[in-house]
């Protein structure tokens, strides 16, 4: 059973124009256009979704099931989602972890945020800090053992360290590493797995704090949530301005390199995205110049489970939408960039109506 509730507004008259002139007998309807006209929509299928989300997206995931409470009301159909915790069995599970299948026997798997890895360090003395890829992988190797070395120094100039051991921690979280080391790798400047024990959801009540002049490899969206410091990634020095070039693992670096994302489609399993460093970063809207990319960056990836369901692919659908990733844009997660938001929307979508608009 489906409905739609069409929202009024210029943009609907020009979705439902588009709509209207792709007849039967013209190509598939282009995926920014449906991603567009799904925009003015809710598409509501009687029934109950659960969904398991990290601990740290729960408050956003009642938000989320309250506005579809609001959304399908009668005569729409009744469609809610239920929020559950991390790591259980549901209809539709969000998380950046390979999942256990005998909690959720993927039907599809498509990108719905996006996280990166940082290194959060403790120094008392130290508002902000740079380190440069190598000089990063030489403290994890052991080779620089000191906050007052010279190769930070450089790095941070009119700034300067006590005399102050190192302290790396081994633990880090194993998708943060993977993005690291793939950003890295391409710098020449690769961590070596064997310094470090890869963990797995560790969150808010897991966390050990950092000790004075310690050094650690995090997921951004856990070290947003304990307001950690995080260092800047240096990569070398602008030769007109002189002004060292940052790469920072905030919204503006992180956008940017979404920017930079491709998407791959896995058939009809779902989608998966690499990011491709040649290409050209694009400005955020009002913004005159993309900021310097930070490429650590990995998906947080929205799965439906077990056998294929109108209900629950209407319940990802909801999660997709555009307001849903503004409210990622606000919280301790980064929004997909449209175009992989648009491939992921016409991956869960198959077999739902789009909605019918009046000739007139």
């Amino acid at each position: 059973m489906f409905s739609k509730k069409i929202r009024n507004g210029l943009s609907v008259v020009l979705a439902a124009s588009l709509a209207l002139s792709l007849t039967a007998c013209d190509p598939p309807m282009p995926p920014d256009v449906e991603a567009q006209i799904l925009e003015q929509t809710y598409t509501c299928v009687e029934g109950n979704t659960t969904v398991s989300l990290p601990e740290s997206m729960t408050d956003l995931g009642f938000q989320w099931a309250d506005s579809l409470t609001f959304s399908c009301v009668d005569p729409e159909p009744a469609m809610t989602l239920e929020m559950l915790g991390e790591s259980v069995a549901a209809d539709i599970s969000v998380s950046a972890y390979a999942l256990d299948t005998a909690l959720c026997t993927p039907l599809a798997t498509v990108p719905f945020a996006l996280d990166a890895g940082e290194f959060s360090y403790q120094l008392s003395e130290a508002g902000s800090l740079n380190l440069s890829p190598k000089t990063i992988a030489a403290i994890f190797k052991g080779e620089i053992t000191n906050w007052n070395d010279p190769k930070i120094a450089d790095e941070n100039p009119g700034s300067v360290f006590s005399d102050l051991p190192i302290i790396v921690r081994k633990d880090a979280d194993e998708q943060a590493l993977k993005s690291v080391n793939s950003w890295f790798s391409r710098l020449d400047a690769a961590l070596p797995d064997s310094v470090f024990s890869p963990t797995q959801n560790v969150n808010l009540s897991t966390f050990v704090p950092l000790e004075e002049g310690e050094i650690a490899l995090v997921q951004h969206s856990l070290s947003m949530q304990l307001g950690l410091m995080s260092a800047a990634i240096y990569l070398g020095t602008d030769k007109e301005t002189q002004e060292p070039i940052l790469a920072i693992s905030d919204t503006f670096g992180v956008a940017s390199a979404a920017t930079q994302l491709v998407a791959k489609k896995q058939g009809t399993t779902g989608v998966t995205m690499e990011l491709d460093p040649k290409i050209e970063p694009v400005a955020q809207a009002g913004m005159e110049d993309a900021g310097v990319p930070y490429q650590a960056i990995y998906p947080v990836n929205l799965t439906i489970c077990g056998e294929d369901s109108l209900l629950h692919r209407a319940g990802a659908l909801f999660l997709l939408r555009l307001d849903s990733q503004g409210a990622l844009a606000a919280s301790v997660y980064n929004p997909l960039s449209e175009q992989i938001r648009v491939e992921s929307l016409a991956m869960v979508r198959k077999g739902l109506p789009l909605p019918e608009f009046a000739a007139e």
